[in-house]
């Protein structure tokens, strides 16, 4: 479509349109740099009087530019010009050593990002400019998602953008070098003062056990409520454990392996009523399976917590990866919490201090687990009012030492 000068804008005798940009660089000479109708990146220069024959000498070259190759095969570096958007996206993440877990939750960022370019027109990476990413991060934050939630749907644009930079420097420039997401600014109206976060006490936990415990088929969740909500264990850690890192007569459990890209491990004490629930599930069962044979991924175990909330009708309403907040809550509220509570969840030592001058490595650190996590926990246990024919008043949790 023609350009008329009405539609230019001037600064430092630079003019820009939506196809291309010109400069004059001296009287009578100008360059014109822009992209042709098949998505190549020229920069040309050439001769004119004035701005109204620089416009339309620049849109003829570039239209001549187009013609005269349409009977020629695209060089190499001009096909790299047409990418698509989407096989970018996959080119760029089919190298990965990823889990198949990790593959298809990119590979559902990635679809919500080309829903999103498809809305606003584009195709080609090249369309793409700066302005797109901040409308798409724009887009999320109007959704009213977490921060963390954002920046999953960003990941796959922002790799992109730096895969296309690395391989085709000359081509592309990365789209996202300047994006910034505040953390701050999110998450200043993710927290309600008045309200609080939600979570689920630990005498709630267990009346959640017992309604699981009395079915068969909600049976089958009950391992994975324990170890997340009276363990303290994350979500993927109680869903990776296998019967091999359970240790029955030492009543401990060791949870090892990759979380958010670290390998972490560590070894803790369990209280009496997970034990039960172990040993209730370990029968029949072959040492090196998982303790939730049934629900390996969390698309699918995820989605059966939150039904047999409903279906419980006992109001819960938090989401199933919150479930190990319970004893860090406590801890809080009972005046227990500390350094061995966060090393019990699995958190990092967060000072110099506690990295490097704690003394409580390697050995240590297992018998003091027991006197100041579990002991704690143990007892808020036993305060817990059992309904009546409870199965778990069965288990070895009533033989708690005063």
């Amino acid at each position: 479509m023609t350009q008329t000068t009405r539609s230019l804008t001037t600064e430092k005798k630079k003019y820009k349109t939506d196809r291309f940009t010109l400069i004059q660089e001296r009287e009578n000479r100008w360059k014109v740099s822009g992209r042709d109708s098949e998505g190549s990146y020229r920069r040309i220069r050439f001769d004119a009087k004035d701005l109204s024959e620089a416009i339309r000498t620049a849109e003829r070259i570039l239209q001549n530019l187009t013609d005269n190759r349409k009977n020629k095969p695209l060089r190499k570096a001009q096909r790299h010009c047409m990418i698509r958007i989407s096989d970018a996206l996959f080119r760029s993440a089919e190298s990965r050593n990823w889990s198949e877990y990790t593959r298809q939750s990119d590979a559902t960022s990635s679809e919500y990002f080309l829903d999103w370019v498809d809305r606003k027109g584009l195709t080609f990476w090249h369309e793409l400019r700066f302005e797109h990413v901040q409308q798409y991060r724009k887009c999320l934050l109007e959704r009213g998602l977490a921060y963390d939630t954002i920046r999953l749907y960003l990941v796959p644009v922002r790799r992109t953008a730096m895969w296309m930079s690395m391989n085709w420097p000359k081509d592309y420039v990365n789209i996202c070098q300047g994006l910034r997401l505040s953390r701050r600014d999110v998450c200043s109206t993710s927290y309600n003062e008045e309200e609080g976060n939600l979570f689920l006490p630990i005498a709630s936990v267990l009346d959640f056990l017992d309604w699981l415990t009395r079915d068969e088929e909600w049976d089958r969740l009950s391992v994975g409520v324990a170890l997340q909500g009276l363990a303290g264990l994350q979500l993927q850690e109680a869903l990776r454990l296998t019967w091999d890192k359970v240790n029955i007569p030492e009543q401990s459990i060791t949870i090892d392996g990759f979380v958010k890209n670290q390998y972490r491990i560590r070894k803790i004490p369990i209280v009496n009523t997970v034990l039960w629930i172990l040993r209730r599930a370990r029968s029949g069962t072959r040492s090196s399976g998982r303790l939730i044979p049934h629900f390996s991924a969390y698309d699918s175990y995820s989605p059966a917590l939150k039904r047999a909330f409903r279906e419980s009708k006992q109001g819960i309403v938090i989401k199933p990866k919150d479930l190990r907040n319970t004893i860090q809550t406590a801890a809080i509220d009972g005046g227990w919490y500390g350094y061995y509570v966060q090393r019990y969840v699995g958190h990092a030592p967060a000072t110099i201090g506690e990295r490097h001058y704690h003394g409580d490595q390697g050995k240590r650190l297992f018998p003091l687990f027991q006197e100041k996590v579990v002991a704690h926990i143990e007892e808020e246990i036993g305060k817990w009012k059992a309904p009546e024919n409870s199965p778990l008043v069965f288990g070895p949790r009533l033989a708690v030492k005063g």
